[in-house]
């Protein structure tokens, strides 16, 4: 597990190395899932939706690619309440936020931000969008946000979500889902490949490639050869 920590880290930081996050979001939602794959659910509405309104694309099966649009790296995040209650809750980080809007079938990009300010990013997530997803939570209760907006800062946010990995591993929860000890939501992430050399294992060589050591003849000193 620990190899594949290591590895998950390379791979979001290898996007967000070429891809600096804008804007990180907390969101709650208002049945307090208990599953990673509930709230996995959840988030995919949430993102599907507010990436058809940022590119202008009426389904998402026309949404085009990263990192032709905006890209978001996902994470579950648990939380145990003093009965030992595990509930869920998301986490979103944004990047490569230019607009890029489909005229006509085709992208066209502008270097202009398509926010300036996390009320502009709130807005649109809970008056917007949110209003056509169920489950997110609608309070603005202070400290019960279901929405909370943030500058992204490199400090705090760059590795909060994997320190948090860390710390989850060390606490006992019962593996209801596929891996208890990720956070990560694949399903939910937009992430580059990451280069074959920054890769955990290395290739095999296959016998072709393997290189063989010539065999020692030996002659009888008498005979010519």
């Amino acid at each position: 597990m620990k190899n594949l920590n290591i590895t998950t880290r390379k791979w979001i930081w290898n996007t967000w190395d070429k891809y600096r996050p804008e804007w990180f979001v907390n969101i709650l939602w208002n049945d307090n899932p208990t599953s990673p794959i509930i709230t996995g659910l959840h988030t995919s509405k949430l993102r599907n939706l507010l990436l058809c309104e940022v590119t202008g694309v009426s389904r998402s099966g026309d949404l085009p690619d990263f990192p032709d649009r905006m890209g978001i790296t996902t994470f579950q995040e648990r939380t145990v309440n003093q009965k030992g209650k595990v509930t869920f809750h998301t986490h979103l980080h944004f990047y490569n936020c230019s607009r890029r809007e489909s005229a006509g079938g085709e992208m066209i990009s502008d270097p202009s931000p398509i926010w300036k300010s996390p009320e502009e990013v709130h807005f649109l997530i809970r008056y917007k969008v949110g209003l056509r997803i169920q489950k997110l939570l609608k309070t603005t209760t202070k400290g019960n946000e279901g929405v909370v907006v943030k500058v992204w800062n490199d400090t705090l946010h760059r590795a909060y979500n994997l320190k948090e990995m860390e710390t989850q591993n060390k606490i006992f929860i019962p593996r209801f889902n596929q891996d208890s000890d990720m956070l990560l939501d694949v399903e939910n992430s937009d992430l580059l490949p990451l280069p074959l050399i920054n890769r955990l294992h290395k290739p095999v060589k296959t016998n072709l490639q393997i290189e063989h050591k010539p065999i020692k003849r030996f002659y009888d000193n008498t005979i010519k050869v």
